[in-house]
């Protein structure tokens, strides 16, 4: 059987005397502690829900791919590899002539420097980067630059579907960033225009407190969900919103923004928002009149129109394995 244009590795691929070694110890696990379950693993191992919409994606348009194949025999000439572990195998792979074109981006780092310049390795042929902005944070390495191609990720609409129940009187309060305050300010605001927030929190390095199914629910009842957040690289809260058929009103400051002790600028919070899809403020007393706006207007925002046809998995992964093909076939590397 030949192999597949495409491989998606997220996880290393172990020698057959490593894969021998783990099956014996999960067997050995089994006698050692019996009823004792083994831990959980993801089926979409890396970024969750990037690996999960490639995948699913590709599957749904049938590529021609793989994904984390278990054997060096099963690996495609052409390989994206969205995790860190996986891309600097892959990167050796191609040091030895078993890979032709290697692909990474966009969670592997948000910056040229970060994780010892990983997206810098001369291995890499292509970086795919989630929105046009993003290209500003590698502006100190060119050839970075001139290799990265921006393509998102896109949602399940099948589980990001509305119900059909009746409307409430609530907005979801989307808290990622600023203080409490802020967030308590926006939510009196949120009062003020007659509807009753539900806050959901979010944010870098914290403790989420909502489940999807929690975060899908309030949606579902919700009028309209306000984001506080002063950067997006893509928004997939913002698509599940949207496809959810909920329009949202995003605070977009344009200004510094930290991610991991890093200072830099932020070139959008909602990259992808459209009038289709909502509207935006910048600064605290844009928002009655903009919330007010928009809750006047309500019919004319077509959310999960909108998502449906730009940013489904199929949508999203079509784009992202034609690009890969294009791209390859350029350095003569089509399979």
């Amino acid at each position: 059987m030949s192999r597949p244009f495409l491989t998606v590795l997220t996880a290393p691929i172990h020698s057959a005397p490593t894969r021998a070694y783990r099956g014996a110890r999960r067997l050995l696990r089994h006698v050692v502690k019996p009823g004792v379950p083994l831990p959980q693993t993801s089926p979409y191992p890396g970024h969750f829900a990037l690996v999960r919409s490639v995948v699913e994606g590709l599957r749904e348009i049938r590529a021609d791919f793989n994904f984390n194949p278990a054997s060096f025999g099963d690996l495609a000439r052409v390989v994206y590899a969205p995790a860190n572990e996986a891309l600097r195998q892959a990167a050796q792979l191609k040091q030895r002539g078993d890979v032709d074109f290697l692909v990474a981006g966009p969670v592997n780092a948000l910056f040229a420097d970060e994780c010892d310049s990983i997206l810098q390795m001369p291995e890499i042929d292509l970086v795919i980067i989630p929105s046009e902005w993003t290209r500003d944070l590698y502006r100190d390495a060119p050839a970075l630059s001139a290799k990265s191609r921006v393509c998102t990720c896109g949602v399940d609409v099948g589980y990001w579907q509305p119900t059909g129940r009746p409307k409430e009187q609530t907005a979801v309060v989307y808290w990622k960033s600023g203080d409490e305050r802020f967030c308590e300010e926006v939510e009196g605001i949120v009062r003020q225009s007659g509807l009753q927030p539900r806050r959901v929190r979010s944010g870098h390095g914290q403790h989420q407190i909502f489940t999807q199914a929690d975060y899908r629910d309030l949606l579902d009842g919700s009028t309209v969900a306000v984001f506080l957040s002063t950067f997006e690289t893509q928004g997939i809260a913002l698509a599940e919103a949207w496809s959810m058929n909920v329009p949202t009103v995003v605070w977009d400051p344009r200004g510094d923004a930290e991610w991991r002790g890093r200072t830099f600028t932020s070139g959008s919070s909602a990259p992808y928002l459209t009038p289709a899809t909502g509207a935006a403020f910048r600064a605290i007393d844009e928002l009655q009149p903009v919330l007010e706006r928009a809750l006047r207007s309500a019919g004319s925002f077509q959310p999960r129109e909108w998502v449906v046809a730009n940013m489904t998995d199929a949508v999203c992964s079509q784009r992202l394995y034609e690009l890969i093909r294009a791209e390859a076939g350029k350095a003569g590397r089509a399979g």
